[in-house]
C-alpha cells in the first residue's frame, strides 16, 4: 500500500520585505528557486491470488468511478494477418456467453455508463452508485466473450471501409510507408493492415489471441473515483477472483538497423498540390532512462508549437506550411525520431533542406537561455495541469508497473526537469538528432523525383505504394508500341465506338449523391456539345444550379442568381462536351502514357492529361477492358480522386452508374438513377 499526501504539489510564496534602507537591483532577474516538490495523490494497491494487480485512487469530489484494465504484454507480430489483434480486442464487447452486443449496449445505456474493449484490456466508467453493475458488465466482457461470427464479419467489413478511405489520405499513406521502411516485416511495429491481411484473418485467430494473452497474472486494474479501497477489494474479488492465471507468450525482437545515409522514400500521390514531408528514423531510447527528460526538452525546442525552431523557420520565415513539428518517442522496444510538415508541392525539396538545417542547428549550436527557460517552464506547467486529474495518478501508477520505473519516477519529475541544462540539451541532440542518417519520406507527386534525388546520399529515390510495399518498375508493363492515343481509342471502342458516340445529340442524367448523412439529388443535361445544365437539390432546396446556353451562363447558389464570369464560362464550355475523349487534341488537351498502376487490383494504363490552362489530371484505363476506372485531378487546391464503377449499357453505350469522389477525408458516392439519350431536350432548359 502506498500512502502519499493528497495535494498534488505545494507552491511556496515569496514575500518581499522592503525598508527605507533596502537596495534592490531591478535590472537583474531574481535567482530561480528550487523545483517544487511534487506529492502525488493517495492510491492503494493490492493483488489477487491469481496475480491480478489492482490500483485504487480515491476521489470523492464527484459521484463517478472508472475502471481501466491493462494487460502488460509484449507486442505481437501479426505478419500476413495484420489486424487480427485489434479485431480480437474489439470483439470482446461484441457479445458474451450471456449477452448479445445489443443487450450489452442497452444495459450500459440504461445506467448512463461507458464500456469499451481493446486488444490489451477494457475500460468502463459511470456513476458510482452503479459501480457494481458497471464492473459486472466489464468482467463479463473480459472473462466470457463469445466471439460471434456475425460481429466478426461486421468488423472485417468496417475495417475494409477504413482502408478504402485511407488510400487517399497522405497521413495514412505516410504512416504505412514509415512503418515498413523503419521497422521491416520482422518487427511488430512494421505491421500494416491491408485488404489482403484482413482476408487472411479467421475467427479462430482472434479466439487464439484471447486464449493466449488475456490472463490475470499480466493484468493491472486501475480504479479511480468515488469508491473506497474496501469496496474495491470486495467488487474485484467478486468479479475477477475466479479468473484463472496461466502462462503468457513472451516475445523478443531485434533492434531495427540504423539508417545509413540519407534515404529518400516517395509514395506517389498524383496531382497532389501539397506534399507530406517527414524526416524519420528509429532510435534506441527506452522509457525511464536518464536521457528521456533532457530529450523532451530538446524535442520541444526543436518542434513544439510556435516557439519551436521548425515552426519559426518553415512557417514564419519561409511560409512553406501552416505547421511544422517534431516528436521524439521513447519505447521499450524501439523509439523513433520524427520531424515533418505538410508543405506546398513546389517547395518539397526546400522544406527538407530547412528541416535538416534546424536539426543541425539544435545539434551543433547552443540554444538561447530564454528559449530554454521558456521551454522548461512550459513542460513544468503541462505536468502540473495533468496532475489536476485523478486519472493521471492512475496512469502514472500503470506506467510504473508496465515499464518497471522507479516508484518515485513521477514524484521527482519536476526536480529532474529543473536539473536539465543547456549542455544536456546539446548532448542529447548530438546523440539522437541525425539528419545525415535518416529517411526523407515524401507523400506527393511523382514528378518531384528528379529534385528529390539530389537529397539522397546515392541519388536514388525509393518508391513505395500506399501499403508500404516497394514499387518495382516492370519494363514489360507497357506493351511495345502502345501510346496514349491508342489507349483512348480503346476506351472509345469499349464504351460503344466513335460512330455511336458521335450520334448522341443530347443526354440527361439523374442521380443521388451522398455526403455523409445528407442525400442530394443531382440532375445534368447536355445538348450538341454546346449546352450544359446542372442542378443539386436537397430537401426541395436548390443548393446550386448552372444553365449554360453556349454563349452565356447563369449560376444560382444560396438563393442568389449571378451571371457567370469569363473564367467560369471557359469551364462550362468544356463541361458541355459529353464525350471529351472524341477530340482531346481539339479541346486543347495533350496526353501522355506515363506508366501502369493497379486500381482496385486491376492493371491500368495511366495517362497524364494536360489542359490548355496547364492544369494536369491523370486518367486510368483498365488494361483488360479498356474502360476508364479512375481520374485524379486538382480542385480548389485539393487532390480529388474519382472512381468509376458499375458500367451499364444504355442504347448500346456503356456508362459508369456509380462514381465515388474522394476529396480529403470526404467520400461522396453518386449513383445514377436515370440516363437518357437523344430525347430532343429543348433549348429553354439551358437559358
Amino acid at each position: 500500500m502506498k500512502k502519499i499526501n493528497k495535494f498534488l504539489f505545494i507552491l511556496v510564496a515569496i514575500c518581499l520585505v522592503t525598508s527605507v534602507h533596502a537596495q534592490v537591483d531591478r535590472t537583474k532577474a531574481p535567482a530561480a528557486g528550487p523545483a517544487p516538490k511534487v506529492q502525488l495523490g493517495d492510491y492503494d494497491t493490492f493483488t489477487l491470488k491469481n496475480g491480478m494487480k489492482v490500483l485504487v485512487v480515491e476521489n470523492h469530489n464527484l459521484p463517478k468511478v472508472s475502471f481501466n484494465l491493462q494487460l502488460i504484454i509484449d507486442p505481437v507480430l501479426e505478419g500476413d494477418k495484420s489486424g487480427y489483434v485489434s479485431i480480437a480486442g474489439s470483439l470482446l464487447e461484441s457479445g458474451t456467453s450471456t449477452k448479445t452486443s445489443q443487450e450489452i449496449a442497452e444495459e450500459i445505456d440504461f445506467i448512463g455508463a461507458r464500456l469499451g474493449s481493446h486488444s490489451e484490456g477494457a475500460y468502463a466508467s459511470g456513476l458510482s452508485k452503479y459501480k457494481d453493475q458497471i464492473l459486472a458488465l466489464m468482467a463479463d466482457v473480459v472473462l466470457t466473450p463469445s466471439f460471434p461470427a456475425d460481429e466478426f464479419d461486421k468488423l472485417i467489413k468496417q475495417m475494409n471501409s477504413g482502408i478504402q478511405a485511407d488510400k487517399t489520405s497522405p497521413k495514412s499513406i505516410a504512416k504505412n510507408v514509415r512503418r515498413k521502411v523503419m521497422y521491416g516485416d520482422a518487427h511488430p511495429y512494421g505491421d500494416v493492415m491491408t485488404e489482403a491481411t484482413l482476408a487472411n484473418i479467421t475467427l479462430d485467430d482472434c479466439k487464439s489471441y484471447y486464449a493466449n494473452y488475456f490472463k490475470p497474472n499480466v493484468a493491472v486494474l486501475a480504479i479511480v473515483g468515488d469508491i473506497t479501497t474496501k469496496e474495491a477489494k470486495k467488487l474485484v474479488k467478486k468479479y475477477f477472483g475466479k479468473w484463472e492465471s496461466g502462462k503468457v507468450p513472451a516475445h523478443v525482437y531485434e533492434m531495427p538497423a540504423k539508417i545509413e545515409g540519407k534515404r529518400v522514400v516517395l509514395a506517389n500521390k498524383d496531382a497532389a498540390p501539397q506534399s507530406t514531408v517527414q524526416v524519420v528514423y528509429p532510435i534506441n531510447l527506452k522509457k525511464g532512462t536518464a536521457d528521456v527528460i533532457p530529450v523532451s526538452v530538446m524535442d520541444a525546442m526543436l518542434g513544439r508549437g510556435f516557439a519551436g525552431l521548425l515552426m519559426k523557420n518553415l512557417r514564419e520565415d519561409k511560409a512553406y506550411t501552416y505547421g511544422a513539428y517534431s516528436s521524439i518517442s521513447a519505447d521499450q522496444l524501439v523509439g523513433d525520431f520524427y520531424a515533418g510538415a505538410e508543405v506546398k508541392a513546389n517547395v518539397t525539396d526546400s522544406a527538407f533542406i530547412e528541416i535538416a538545417k534546424e536539426m543541425n542547428h539544435i545539434r551543433n549550436e547552443k540554444m538561447t537561455e530564454d528559449h530554454f527557460n521558456m521551454t522548461k517552464a512550459t513542460l513544468a506547467g503541462d505536468f502540473a495541469r495533468a496532475l489536476e486529474s485523478p486519472s493521471t495518478i492512475a496512469s502514472f501508477a500503470l506506467a510504473i508497473e508496465r515499464y518497471n520505473l522507479p516508484a518515485d519516477y513521477y514524484a521527482t519529475y519536476l526536480e529532474k526537469l529543473d536539473k536539465v541544462t543547456l549542455e544536456d540539451v546539446q548532448a542529447v541532440a548530438k546523440k539522437y538528432v541525425d539528419p545525415d542518417n535518416a529517411i526523407y519520406l515524401v507523400v506527393g507527386d511523382k514528378k518531384l523525383k528528379e529534385k528529390l534525388a539530389k537529397l539522397s546520399s546515392n541519388n536514388v529515390v525509393e518508391e513505395y505504394d500506399g501499403e508500404g510495399q516497394i514499387v518495382k518498375e516492370d519494363p514489360n508493363a507497357i506493351p511495345e508500341g502502345l501510346t496514349a492515343n491508342i489507349v483512348v481509342e480503346n476506351y472509345i471502342k469499349a464504351i460503344g465506338g466513335r460512330e455511336k458516340l458521335e450520334s448522341i445529340k443530347d443526354m440527361s442524367v439523374k442521380g443521388e449523391m451522398k455526403m455523409g448523412p445528407m442525400s442530394i439529388n443531382v440532375e445534368q443535361a447536355y445538348k450538341n456539345n454546346k449546352m450544359f445544365a446542372m442542378s443539386m437539390v436537397m430537401n426541395g432546396q436548390v443548393l446550386q444550379a448552372i444553365k449554360y446556353n453556349g454563349a452565356s451562363a447563369k449560376v444560382m447558389a444560396q438563393g442568389q442568381e449571378n451571371q457567370a464570369n469569363e473564367e467560369q464560362l471557359k469551364g462550362f464550355k468544356m463541361q458541355a462536351h459529353m464525350f471529351a475523349e472524341l477530340d482531346l487534341e481539339g479541346l486543347g488537351f495533350s496526353s501522355t502514357l506515363v506508366g501502369t498502376e493497379k486500381v482496385d487490383g486491376k492493371k491500368t494504363f495511366k495517362l497524364e492529361v494536360v489542359g490548355a490552362d496547364g492544369i494536369t489530371k491523370y486518367d486510368f484505363y483498365c488494361a483488360t477492358t479498356g474502360l476508364k476506372l479512375k481520374t485524379v485531378a486538382q480542385q480548389n487546391g485539393m487532390s480529388v480522386t474519382m472512381l468509376y464503377n458499375d458500367y451499364k449499357d444504355v442504347d448500346g453505350l456503356k456508362f459508369p452508374f456509380t462514381t465515388l469522389t474522394k476529396m480529403g477525408p470526404q467520400e461522396m458516392p453518386l449513383t445514377i438513377t436515370s440516363l437518357e439519350l437523344n430525347k430532343d431536350i429543348k433549348d429553354e432548359l439551358f437559358n
